[in-house]
């Protein structure tokens, strides 16, 4: 079998305290990790970000058609699975978070009415990108003062306004996931093709995570039938978002990681070729340090964020305050030891177009996407001070939506 790094010497001894995988889920992993690596290595040169996002949408699209989805298991196996792929994607390039996997597409999984979900459905399987659009001027994490909204237009018909920004995925996402206030000012989410006319995008530069397009999204009267574009019932946005984020931030922590991982082979590798060749007389006792203590820092979270992903996919009601916290933790881990890790390696680690210097770029705007690190320990502190809701993390029901010419009295 093709030598799998990331799986084969940082994910093969928690086999023994994963009992929900089989071997041959880690059979899959390893193979998984073996095509990955062959994609990586014949990646061309790329004329700018454009090109390179191209890259990357064909590089899921050829993973989904050789590694489809596995059937049901054991419930959590799924997300276990999917954590460990998340780890391998981000041990090779954070840009890859979107490799495998259903992504944001998981919400409408969740939430949408079954033929718009079968669609979808079969739109992921085939590699296709789902994107989510929540965040406003104001900021992200506070969803509840979002001011994008729907108005009624008529018999089965909302138009949408408002803008979005800091939105990821701008230019490949082949769905966006919105969330607004409805005719009846509760907020709600639904998913919007792509092609819909009225989305108006304005792409920015980010300094890090730049494999993907990223901007602002403006709506301008773009319409949607709610019968069939809904996600969930109406008003209940807000649970949706939060369920999808108590599955979604342990992953965007484990792939964090895996990218810290990454840093902390090549800085080994590194070290261990240049005593091997006499370049070191012999390696100080402070970079001996700082191999163990950050191995040990990043395995610690990464058996969170794995914890995490199996509490959120088994409905444990204390999987949101983990998530949060732990993606916080796991990507000011992963920033701790890439930063630590980097001096290492001498001035090579800080040349521009470094990979190691590409991670720490990343992993520095990781703190503050999918919630910024210091607003989710402040709420998940202020969930312990108050107490963590005991209630499940079950789906709402979903109604037939009878569109009333009466909705658009709070609009």
């Amino acid at each position: 079998m093709t030598e799998t790094r990331a799986t084969g010497q940082w994910l093969t001894p928690l086999a023994q305290v994963l009992p929900q995988l089989r071997p041959e889920d880690w059979n899959w992993l390893h193979e998984f990790e073996a095509d990955l690596t062959g994609m990586v290595a014949a990646e061309p040169t790329h004329a700018g970000p454009v090109s390179r996002a191209a890259w990357l949408l064909e590089v899921r699209r050829r993973l989904a058609r050789r590694h489809p989805q596995a059937g049901a298991g054991e419930p959590g196996s799924a997300a276990i699975r999917q954590a460990l792929v998340q780890f391998v994607c981000g041990f090779y390039d954070l840009d890859l978070r979107d490799a495998y996997g259903p992504g944001h597409g998981a919400l409408v999984l969740a939430g949408a009415a079954a033929p718009t979900r079968q669609h979808w459905a079969d739109r992921l399987a085939a590699g296709e990108l789902v994107g989510i659009a929540a965040t406003e001027r104001h900021g992200g994490s506070r969803i509840q003062e979002i001011t994008t909204i729907a108005r009624l237009a008529g018999p089965g018909r909302w138009v949408i306004s408002g803008e979005k920004c800091w939105v990821s995925r701008l230019l490949e996402a082949s769905g966006i996931v919105v969330f607004l206030r409805d005719p009846d000012g509760r907020i709600s989410a639904a998913i919007v093709d792509a092609a819909t006319p009225g989305m108006e995008r304005e792409l920015l530069h980010p300094a890090g995570l730049a494999g993907w397009s990223w901007g602002v999204l403006r709506f301008h009267q773009v319409g949607i039938d709610p019968d069939r574009d809904l996600l969930a019932a109406p008003g209940h946005g807000l649970d949706l978002f939060r369920r999808h984020f108590a599955a979604f931030r342990p992953l965007v922590a484990a792939t964090a990681l895996g990218t810290a991982a990454g840093v902390h082979t090549t800085v080994t590798d590194a070290l261990a070729a240049r005593s091997r060749l006499g370049v070191l007389p012999r390696v100080r006792d402070h970079a001996l340090i700082t191999l163990g203590r950050t191995h040990a820092e990043l395995c610690a979270a990464l058996l969170g964020s794995v914890a995490t992903s199996r509490l959120a996919a088994c409905g444990e009601p204390h999987a949101d305050l983990w998530a949060r916290v732990g993606k916080a933790h796991g990507v000011d881990t992963a920033h701790r030891a890439v930063t630590d890790l980097v001096p290492l390696l001498g001035a090579a680690g800080f040349q521009l177009h470094h990979p190691v210097a590409k991670a720490r770029h990343d992993l520095t705007g990781l703190l503050y996407a999918d919630g910024i690190h210091d607003s989710l320990y402040r709420s998940g502190g202020k969930s312990l001070l108050h107490g963590q809701p005991a209630s499940a993390i079950a789906a709402p029901p979903r109604p037939r939506i009878a569109v009333r010419a009466d909705l658009d009295r709070a609009a």
